[in-house]
């Protein structure tokens, strides 16, 4: 099963490019995160700041504050614990747009003006993250909000 998903990834990653040659990929890397390890998120806010979060990888906050996502594996690439993804990969990147996204009740993917660039960030990671060997088995947590927020400056 990890083959064909590594393979579907290769295909899929090389149709993008194929169907997309005006577009520039931007070579990045992928670094693994362990579910229940502490990380600290990071982005770049429509207001061109630059902000931070340290949480744990594979919480679940459950829904923002406008009672929509799935936030119940942070970090995990792919809606929540259960929604499309290729594995069960958790990365650095994925971790700062699930963050970013639940405190700023992000829409939109790519589109959305504070967590635009974050969801790029995470493509990548979405594509590649099984084959980097970043896959872990899903936690089982139950609904628990964050206490604090994230530092902008």
């Amino acid at each position: 099963m990890a083959l064909l998903s590594t393979l579907l990834a290769s295909l899929l990653l090389a149709t993008t490019i194929t169907a997309h040659p005006s577009q520039t990929l931007n070579k990045r890397s992928v670094t693994c995160l362990k579910v229940g390890a502490t990380a600290t998120a990071s982005w770049t806010n429509s207001a061109g700041q630059t902000c931070s979060y340290v949480g744990v990888v594979g919480s679940n906050y459950g829904e923002n504050s406008d009672g929509e996502g799935d936030y119940s594996c942070n970090g995990r690439c792919g809606t929540g614990c259960t929604g499309v993804a290729l594995g069960n990969v958790y990365t650095q990147d994925c971790f700062s747009h699930d963050m970013c996204s639940y405190f700023n009740d992000a829409s939109g993917g790519a589109s959305d003006p504070n967590c635009g660039a974050a969801y790029k960030a995470a493509e990548d990671d979405y594509l590649l993250g099984l084959a980097d060997g970043c896959s872990q088995t899903n936690p089982t947590n139950a609904v628990s909000k964050p206490t604090a927020s994230p530092v902008c400056t």
